[in-house]
């Protein structure tokens, strides 16, 4: 058996589908080795990989299991970057010891095309922008609540400051999912009030996970289930200590795009604010194009993640003739079926259970 084989077998004896977890292992080093160890950009191993998926609709590890001299043809190759790859083969089994590694430390991988993606990148970034794999230490199922991100566009005072450590607090309470940047400032107070308060919360780091030695405090709540760390680059990667970090912007990038709904603290406002993701701000603000709503308690926040899909979904439809005047009124949604799809995105408050019943027989 090779060092390979040795390695996969032993990763996925405790997993209920051996198989399976050997597939998606060795399927997800295929696309590491082509995004960092084969020498082609970033850029182009995207594009090869996406065009693998939806022209060929076949896993880039079973044409790289065969010979070389295929590989052209099957991916599209030029001449030179097929035998670029063809003198990287040999990396392809260290890449995937050293995911078998990462796992056994609590890294993990998930790619672009597994279900675990989070679905608000694929709404809320270019497909060119999406993270081809992204790496997580901690409970991916955290991202099932929904997230919300607060963005100050320069330093709050004391009293905004306070205003968004008990507002993210509320929501959490609530069932939302905190959500910072590894950064100083208030990210870094807000992260230290949630595990003060063994809230859950998701933080997106500007480096790669494999390199970063997480504090007590939040190791405990990783391993507990309540945190998780997110990082859209590649695993060993480390920012330079001499000079700024230089993907904290595309950090910031990440995080937005990342999060279910936006709470704006303090302007200047971010210039890419999405229309199918609810943006609020904090009250006392001047408002901003695409940011219209002052945050007033969890419930309204939520009633929008449920609407918002809604109406983005009617503002992107064709546009037809309006209906005849004998057309009969769209009947309005059943409450109950609001508050279905209300509590897939978190806990649902009882009050807001009553108002919106209430509402529904007005």
């Amino acid at each position: 058996m090779t060092a390979l084989c040795y390695a996969l077998a032993m990763t996925s004896t405790t997993l209920p589908d051996a198989e399976r977890a050997q597939s998606d292992l060795a399927e997800t080093a295929a696309w590491h080795w082509l995004a960092y160890e084969s020498g082609l950009s970033l850029r182009r191993a995207k594009a090869i990989i996406l065009d693998q998926l939806q022209t060929r609709k076949r896993p880039l590890h079973d044409t790289l299991s065969e010979a070389p001299s295929s590989w052209q043809t099957a991916l599209g190759l030029t001449v030179e970057e097929a035998q670029m790859l063809e003198n990287q083969r040999a990396q392809l089994e260290s890449v995937t010891k050293t995911l078998v590694g990462w796992n056994q430390q609590g890294l993990g991988l998930v790619r672009w095309d597994e279900p675990g993606y989070p679905p608000t990148l694929r709404a809320h970034m270019r497909p060119e922008e999406q993270p081809l794999l992204l790496g997580y230490r901690g409970e991916l199922g955290l991202l099932e609540m929904p997230a919300v991100l607060a963005l100050a566009g320069s330093p709050p005072d004391e009293d905004a400051g306070v205003w968004t450590l008990e507002t993210m607090l509320e929501l959490a309470g609530e069932g939302a999912l905190p959500l910072a940047v590894g950064r100083a400032g208030l990210d870094a107070e807000l992260v230290r009030a949630l595990l003060s308060a063994e809230a859950p919360l998701a933080l997106a780091l500007p480096r790669g996970l494999a390199s970063y030695s997480p504090p007590p405090a939040l190791a405990a709540a990783i391993s507990s289930g309540r945190a998780l760390l997110l990082s859209p680059f590649r695993p060993d990667w480390t920012p330079p200590s001499s000079e700024p970090n230089p993907v904290l912007a595309p950090t910031l990038g990440f995080a937005q795009a990342l999060a279910n709904a936006l709470l704006i603290i303090t302007p200047p406002h971010p210039q890419n604010l999405l229309p199918e993701q609810p943006c609020f701000l904090r009250p006392g603000i001047p408002k901003t194009v695409g940011c219209q709503s002052y945050y007033s308690d969890p419930e309204t926040l939520f009633l929008r993640l449920v609407e918002t899909p809604v109406a983005a979904a009617i503002a992107n439809a064709p546009s037809f003739a309006p209906p005849s005047p004998t057309t009969p009124p769209t009947p309005s949604l059943d409450p109950e079926k609001l508050i279905d799809q209300l509590s897939a995105l978190g806990n649902v408050p009882e009050a807001m259970k009553a108002r919106l019943r209430n509402q529904a027989n007005d």
